[in-house]
């Protein structure tokens, strides 16, 4: 009997003690307003309120609390890198649009976004009327491109050199605000932008003249977040993201991005 009441005291504290979980969770995010982005010692953005909302959710329907560190990035590249390399408990939150190219080396969740990138170029440039290599040459002949290296924005890029321009050079930066300070300042210089960047951009600095080239604009792109390879957080944020009862069709997804986006943007931009 006495063994039989330690044995049920012993099954009483293990049951007390793992009916609920705890664990680090590590967000890494590359700052880009309004997306993620880091304002005195507050974290802020689309994104970073969709992982939080995603915490909450582990926490009601898993009975996972998590401990949540975040760890902001300037450079895209080394933001890449950290997620690539990290703990299986971390996301990564970059406005990252999802690839092929990517999925070999990282897990993506679910698209939380829906993007078009616009090509931009100073207010003074020529138009492109037609997208063909006589007239690229004829406006983009003697400019160079600014971009973020290793970015889809560089991708759409190089895509224009293989086919159109040869002899393109590029201007690296590290985020969309200096491409478009760039380009601002600088009628030979062009490159792309995401809609909501350079809508950001526009509200920011209403003196800049800039145009969109909107033969040249991208509008396939559909954007996720990141994890390193085998997560198990990936099925997760799924499941909270896009199941029956999914994150995107709440009343919350849709007023989170109106509060950022404004309600035009959000329609354009918000998954269904």
């Amino acid at each position: 009997m006495k063994k039989l009441c330690i044995l049920s005291f012993l099954f009483l504290i293990n049951t007390a003690l793992f009916s609920k979980t705890k664990d680090s969770l590590f967000i890494h995010y590359f700052e880009n307003n309004p997306f993620s982005y880091s304002e005195g010692t507050s974290i802020k953005g689309i994104e970073i309120e969709i992982i939080t909302e995603y915490i909450k959710w582990l926490k009601t329907n898993k009975n996972q609390e998590v401990y949540v560190q975040y760890k902001g990035f300037f450079d895209f590249d080394s933001f890449l890198s950290s997620v690539k390399t990290a703990n299986k408990n971390t996301f990564g939150l970059g406005t990252l649009t999802i690839t092929q190219e990517r999925k070999k080396e990282l897990d993506f969740t679910d698209p939380v976004l829906k993007n078009v990138a616009f090509c931009i170029t100073n207010g003074h440039a020529p138009d492109v009327n037609i997208k063909n290599k006589e007239e690229l040459l004829k406006v983009f002949g003697k400019m160079s491109a600014v971009t973020i290296p290793n970015s889809s924005l560089h991708a759409y890029l190089m895509d224009l050199k293989k086919s159109y321009l040869p002899e393109l050079k590029f201007n690296f930066q590290p985020n969309p605000q200096k491409i478009l300070d760039e380009i601002s300042k600088n009628v030979l210089q062009f490159g792309y932008v995401d809609a909501v960047s350079f809508w950001i951009y526009l509200k920011n600095n209403p003196g800049r003249y800039l145009k969109m080239q909107k033969t040249l604009n991208q509008s396939k792109e559909e954007l996720g977040f990141i994890t390193p390879k085998g997560s198990e957080h990936t099925a997760l944020f799924n499941e909270f993201f896009s199941g029956a009862q999914g994150f995107k069709y709440s009343k919350t997804y849709r007023s989170l991005l109106e509060k950022h986006l404004g309600s035009y943007m959000t329609q354009n931009m918000a998954i269904y």
